[in-house]
């Protein structure tokens, strides 16, 4: 065991780094921003604004303890990947859902100093133009989606139509 002051700030530096681990979950659909601030919308199916900002203001103080906690074991990385994977989680329950899309696009991702070294993509993928397109179609005939469940809503749909990702 390092024996002075700068021996053991040196051993604390070697295995917690130095530099900035940053977190981000990004929900990568065209419309996501626009869903997450329209505290007007009524949501039917369940969901609310604010799926992403809300979890965060209310677990931030958890999120801190389990980096401090874990920080000298684990390193900055682990504990804020958990984290981030956690605030996905929050996206999933938490978001609009009528397709399900939007609830399986949380992508979290941790980056340390400038480097990503956590990237779990996203369930579902961006939706192109022509998937919006066709979603609002199915809109505009009244199909939504009838029930929800635990599981991921894509995971759902692959599992019934037996198919590669689609509109989920």
């Amino acid at each position: 065991m390092p024996a002075t002051f700068s021996e053991r700030i040196a051993e604390l530096r070697a295995k917690v780094g130095a530099g900035h681990t940053v977190g981000h979950v990004e929900v990568d659909q065209v419309y996501a921003h626009y869903q997450h601030e329209g505290v007007e919308f009524r949501h039917p199916l369940g969901g609310q604004a604010k799926f992403l900002e809300q979890p965060l203001t209310e677990h931030y103080r958890e999120y801190l303890a389990r980096i401090g906690r874990d920080l000298l074991t684990e390193g900055p990385v682990e504990p804020m990947a958990a984290n981030m994977e956690d605030l996905a989680r929050e996206v999933f329950e938490r978001s609009p859902l009528e397709f399900g899309d939007l609830r399986d696009s949380g992508h979290p991702t941790v980056d340390n100093d400038g480097r990503t070294v956590y990237d779990r993509p996203p369930v579902a993928h961006r939706l192109s133009e022509d998937e919006i397109r066709a979603k609002d179609r199915l809109r505009s005939a009244g199909m939504r989606l009838l029930h929800r469940g635990e599981e991921s809503i894509t995971a759902h749909h692959r599992k019934r139509r037996g198919r590669g990702r689609g509109i989920a």
